[in-house]
């Protein structure tokens, strides 16, 4: 049954829940942006100049698989997730299954998101 989702006008652009993801049930889903940073240090050692670069966007998605859910480790991630932009390549970087008793088998999955478009 779906939530009755009540809001004042404080919060009228909260997102409650998560997203669908096709071959899923996704529990959880985190979007983590994180870039490069390179600093130029003086001869007494202070910091006088920085160069950020390379953003990246960490990826975790933790749920429960439907059977049509086919991700593997090293494959591009083809689904649309909140808070990443599209275009860009998102590759999958760790896959974990759990199965346990008297539990339904549940999934989590680590992925990279890049801002350049790339192919394999």
């Amino acid at each position: 049954m779906a939530a009755s989702i009540y809001r004042s006008a404080a919060v009228s652009t909260a997102t409650y829940g998560t997203p669908t993801v096709a071959g899923l049930i996704v529990k959880s889903l985190n979007v983590s942006d994180s870039a490069s940073v390179t600093e130029v240090k003086d001869d007494q050692g202070s910091v006088v100049a920085v160069a950020v670069g390379d953003p990246i966007q960490d990826i975790s998605i933790e749920g429960l698989k439907t059977g049509a859910f086919t991700q593997s480790v090293g494959g591009a991630l083809t689904m649309t997730i909140p808070g990443i932009a599209s275009g860009g390549t998102t590759i999958i970087t760790k896959v974990d299954t759990k199965f346990a008793a008297e539990q339904f088998e549940s999934f989590s999955l680590t992925a990279k998101h890049y801002p350049v478009a790339m192919t394999d």
